[in-house]
């Protein structure tokens, strides 16, 4: 057993439980409520990923012969850019959390940038994948994880903007010309 003397008086103290090596600590309200819901978006479309899609309903003069359906984690049938655009959309979410609460990490682009982009892309493939797959025909269809994904990737990306613009984050490209929106 060891004993360290107390400090003499007038000294700076360390206080008990300080947050870690930097003495700092997370305060959950010093998060912007957008940057907020952003996070919450994109955990909401993870786990609506794992839930139906697509389905189908099988059946002939009134008689249901069975259905199928499928989560984003189906490749098949061009069933993959809903994949690829639920993934990018969590990827734009975990950048900005990385960046919130991580902040030591540098990641290649500015986190906002790369949040807005993920959001943006999501959403623009979500809508391609409206129209590329095999045909559903009168039985088939998204469902609905796949309209609620499609409509948060299209509100992330109009958040993302709005707080890549309020922090003056540079966005690359003629994204840099876009307008600006919120206050």
């Amino acid at each position: 057993m060891t004993y360290d003397a107390p400090p003499p008086p007038g000294s700076p103290q360390k206080p008990p439980n300080s947050g870690g090596p930097s003495g700092g600590s997370f305060d959950p309200s010093s998060v912007d409520r957008f940057d907020w819901a952003i996070l919450g978006i994109g955990f909401v479309v993870l786990v609506f990923s794992f839930f139906d899609y697509y389905s189908w309903d099988f059946g002939a003069y009134g008689v249901h012969l069975g259905s199928v359906s499928w989560s984003a984690w189906h490749f098949g049938h061009g069933l993959f850019i809903a994949w690829l655009a639920m993934v990018l959309t969590v990827l734009g979410a975990a950048a900005l959390a990385v960046t919130l609460f991580v902040p030591n990490v540098q990641l290649p682009l500015p986190a906002r940038a790369l949040t807005f982009l993920g959001f943006g892309v999501g959403f623009v493939l979500y809508l391609i994948a409206i129209f590329a797959h095999s045909d559903f025909g009168p039985a088939g269809g998204h469902a609905f994880s796949f309209w609620l994904s499609l409509v948060l990737a299209g509100v992330g990306a109009v958040l993302a903007l709005i707080r890549a613009q309020q922090t003056a984050t540079p966005l690359p490209g003629p994204l840099a010309n876009l307008p600006r929106i919120g206050n």
